[in-house]
C-alpha cells in the first residue's frame, strides 16, 4: 500500500478488487446507521401508545439520535483524520451497538430518549470515517460510481427499515426493533479487516473548543424549535435556549476563523461546487425525512395499517433509490453535476410533496401514495450522488475526513430541522384543529388539552369518555391529523425548490476531472515536516489551506 499525491489518482494505493470489497463493507456499515434511524418510523406509533407520549417527545425520540449525530459529526471526521478512519469505524460500530442493546431495555420515554441520543453518538463516529476512505482509495474517475453505490446502501437502509421495524413490533413488540444493529454490526466490525487504513498526514490536531461549541449550540437550536411553538416563544426556557444557541455558535465561527487546524475549516465555503452540494443536500433531506417520517403513522394511525403493511407501504421510495443511485453515479460525468441537483428536487421533491398535499386523505388509494414515493425516490437517486461527488472532489484528499463529515453535517442537519420545524408546525396544526373540531362536544378542558397534545397522548383519555361520543372525537382527531399532515407537506414544498435553485447557481454544469488538492488558487500538497523535537509538524503551506482564496470551480 503506498501513498500518492496527484490529485487524480487514490491517496492510497491499492488492489481493484480489494477496493470494491472495501465499497461494500463501508456501505454495509452505512446501511446500519440509516436502517436505525428510519426503522423507528414504523415503530414509533406503538412507542407513542405505550409511553404515552405527546406529540413533543415523539418528536425527540427522532431529533435525539439526529441530533447527537449531526452534532458530533464534525468532531468525529477530524478524529478519523488523526487517530486513523478504520478505527474510529470500529469504536463507531460498538458504541452504536450497545447503546441499541440500551434502548431496548428502557423502562420509560426519557429512557428511550436518551438511549436515541447515545445511538447517535455511535453512527456520528462511523458514518463520516467511510465516505473519507472511499475518497482515499478510489481514484477521481471511479469516484462518481463509487459514490452511487455508496447511496444506493442508503436506499437499502431506507426500504429495509420501515418494513423490518414493522414485522418486528407486529411479531414481537417494540424492543425487538433495537435489536436488530448488533449482529449486522458484529460482521461490519469483521469486514474492517478487509479495509484500508487510511489518516490524513497533514491535519494532526483536535479542535475541541470548536466541537464543544458546535455541539451546544446545535442542541440549543432543536431544541428551541421543537419546544418553541407549543410552549410559545417568549416562555423563559425557550428564551434561554434560543440566547444559548446564539452564543454558541457565534462561538463556533469565531473559534474556527482562528485555530490553526480548524475542525470545519471556513474555506470549504469558498468553494461554490461544495457550498452548492451542501446546501442542496440540506435542503432536500428536509423535504425527504418529513415524507418519511409521516406516511408511516398516516397508514397506521389514519388508514389501520399494521406496522409491518406500513414498513411496505413505504418502499416505492426506497427501491428506486437502491436501483437508481448507481445508475446516476455512472450518467454523472455525462450529464453533470447541476442537470441532476436542479432536476431531482424542484421536478421530484416538489412534484411529490405536492401530490402528497393535494390528494392525501383518510380513503386515498394506496397506488396514487406510492407513485408519488417513487417519484421522490428517482429524486433522490438522482440527487445524492451528484452532492456527494461534487463536495468531495472539492476539497483536497487529505482533508477527505472534515469534508465528509461537514457535507454528512449538512444532510443529517436538514433531516433534524426537518423533523423539529415540520414537526412542529405540524403539532401546532393538530392542536389547533382538535380545538376547533372538539369545542362543541361535552369534554372537559383538561380533556380536551390532552386530545390535542397527540394521538398517542389521546389513547389515555378514551377509556373515560361517553362511549357514545369515542367514535366522534377519533374522527375529528384522525381528521385533524391528515390536515395538518397535508399542510406540512404543502410548506415543505418551497425547501425542495430551494435545493434546485441552489443547484442551479453554485454548482458546475461539469464534473471535476481532477481531485483539487489545495483550497486556494496554486495546486500544491504540503507534507509534514519533523520538528525539533522529534513529533511530527504540519507545514506551513497546509496551515493557511483552510483560509486561502478557492480556486474556481470547473465549468462555472
Amino acid at each position: 500500500m503506498s501513498r500518492v499525491t496527484d490529485g487524480d489518482v487514490a491517496s492510497v494505493e491499492i488492489g481493484s478488487r480489494r477496493r470494491w470489497l472495501a465499497l461494500l463493507i463501508l456501505a454495509g456499515a452505512q446501511t446500519i446507521v440509516v436502517l436505525d434511524s428510519t426503522i423507528i418510523n414504523t415503530a414509533l406509533p406503538t412507542i407513542k401508545r405505550v409511553f404515552e407520549m405527546s406529540e413533543s417527545q415523539s418528536l425527540w425520540v427522532a431529533d435525539a439520535y439526529l441530533v447527537l449525530f449531526g452534532g458530533l459529526l464534525l468532531l468525529s471526521g477530524a478524529l478519523g483524520d488523526r487517530f486513523g478512519r478504520r478505527r474510529l469505524l470500529a469504536i463507531g460500530l460498538t458504541v452504536f451497538t450497545l447503546a441499541s442493546v440500551a434502548v431496548a431495555f428502557s423502562p420509560n420515554a426519557e429512557a428511550l430518549i436518551l438511549g436515541r441520543g447515545l445511538q447517535g453518538l455511535g453512527g456520528a463516529l462511523v458514518l463520516p470515517q467511510g465516505l473519507s476512505t472511499l475518497t482515499a482509495v478510489f481514484p477521481r474517475k471511479d469516484r462518481g460510481k463509487a459514490f452511487g453505490v455508496w447511496a444506493g446502501s442508503m436506499g437499502i437502509g431506507m426500504a429495509i427499515g420501515p418494513f423490518l421495524g414493522g414485522t418486528l413490533v407486529d411479531q414481537i413488540n417494540w424492543s425487538a426493533v433495537f435489536w436488530v444493529p448488533a449482529p449486522l454490526a458484529a460482521l461490519a466490525l469483521l469486514g474492517l479487516t478487509l479495509v484500508p487504513s487510511t489518516r490524513s498526514v497533514l491535519h494532526t490536531k483536535l479542535d475541541v473548543p470548536g466541537a464543544v461549541t458546535g455541539t451546544v449550540g446545535m442542541l440549543a437550536l432543536v431544541y428551541s424549535i421543537i419546544e418553541g411553538i407549543p410552549r410559545g416563544w417568549d416562555d423563559p426556557l425557550i428564551l434561554a435556549t434560543i440566547s444559548v444557541a446564539l452564543i454558541s455558535l457565534s462561538a463556533f465561527i469565531l473559534i474556527e476563523r482562528r485555530t490553526e487546524q480548524p475542525l470545519m475549516p471556513l474555506g470549504f465555503f469558498r468553494q461554490r461546487d461544495f457550498v452548492g452540494a451542501m446546501v442542496g443536500m440540506f435542503f432536500i433531506m428536509f423535504a425527504l425525512m418529513g415524507v418519511l417520517f409521516y406516511l408511516p403513522q398516516f397508514f397506521q394511525l389514519v388508514q389501520g395499517a399494521s406496522a409491518a403493511e406500513s414498513g411496505l407501504r413505504v418502499m416505492p421510495l426506497a427501491v428506486v433509490m437502491i436501483v437508481g443511485a448507481p445508475i446516476a453515479g455512472f450518467i454523472l460525468p455525462k450529464v453533470g453535476p447541476r442537470f441532476l441537483l436542479f432536476w431531482a428536487p424542484t421536478m421530484h421533491g416538489g412534484g411529490c410533496l405536492l401530490i402528497l398535499a393535494l390528494v392525501l386523505a383518510v380513503d386515498t388509494p394506496y397506488w396514487i401514495i406510492g407513485l408519488a414515493l417513487a417519484w421522490l425516490g428517482i429524486g433522490g437517486s438522482l440527487h445524492m450522488p451528484a452532492t456527494t461527488d461534487t463536495s468531495m472532489a472539492a476539497v483536497p484528499v487529505d482533508m477527505a475526513g472534515k469534508a465528509s463529515a461537514v457535507t454528512t453535517t449538512g444532510q443529517e442537519l436538514g433531516g433534524t430541522m426537518s423533523i423539529a420545524i415540520l414537526g412542529s408546525f405540524a403539532a401546532v396544526m393538530y392542536a389547533s384543529g382538535v380545538r376547533d373540531g372538539l369545542s362543541g362536544m361535552p369534554l372537559s378542558v383538561a380533556d380536551i388539552d390532552v386530545l390535542a397534545s397527540g394521538i398517542g397522548a389521546a389513547q389515555q383519555v378514551f377509556p373515560t369518555l361517553d362511549a357514545s361520543i369515542v367514535g366522534a372525537v377519533r374522527n375529528e382527531l384522525t381528521e385533524s391529523f391528515v390536515e395538518a399532515i397535508r399542510r406540512t407537506y404543502l410548506f415543505g414544498i418551497s425547501f425542495a425548490v430551494i435545493a434546485g435553485v441552489v443547484g442551479w447557481i453554485l454548482v458546475p454544469r461539469r464534473q471535476r476531472q481532477v481531485q483539487a488538492t489545495s483550497l486556494g488558487g496554486q495546486e500544491e500538497t504540503a507534507a509534514p515536516t519533523p520538528s525539533d523535537n522529534g513529533t511530527r509538524e504540519v507545514a506551513p503551506a497546509a496551515r493557511v489551506m483552510a483560509s486561502a482564496r478557492p480556486q474556481k470551480a470547473a465549468g462555472t
